[in-house]
């Protein structure tokens, strides 16, 4: 007798180093290096370091929303390309895969399981195939 499994879904988060994951890493950089330079033009330039300090956060800020959006333009035209990408793109997410209902490995063939090597079944596929 044939060994045969049906597809589960379950949710899985894909991870990987792309583009946008280093723009990420940058942005966050940059806001704290901004932050320290304004600390810094504060504590030795007193009073006139005021505004050379409000200047580089705010341009600090800028950029770092700016590295952001870069970042989640990135992501967002991966995905509409069907492209794996890392880190999140804001706002609700949801990712759904197929495992094997006898192993629960995951299935990267609609055929049969990598895993235990059973014939994948699909409950609507069957139901045409006997009529």
């Amino acid at each position: 007798m044939e060994l045969t499994a049906k597809p589960i879904s379950k949710r899985r988060r894909i991870e990987g180093t792309g583009l946008e994951g280093v723009l990420d890493f940058v942005a966050a950089m940059t806001l704290i290096v901004g932050g320290l330079a304004a600390c810094t033009a504060v504590i030795v330039f007193k009073i006139p370091g005021l505004l050379m300090c409000l200047s580089i956060a705010i341009g600090t800020l800028l950029q770092f929303l700016l590295l952001r959006c870069f970042a989640e333009l990135i992501r967002l035209q991966k995905r509409i390309a069907g492209l794996e990408y890392s880190g999140r793109i804001s706002g609700s997410y949801e990712d759904t895969v197929s495992t094997c209902s006898h192993c629960g490995s995951m299935l990267h063939s609609d055929v049969c399981c990598d895993g235990c090597g059973a014939r994948i079944v699909r409950p609507e596929i069957d139901e045409i195939n006997e009529d």
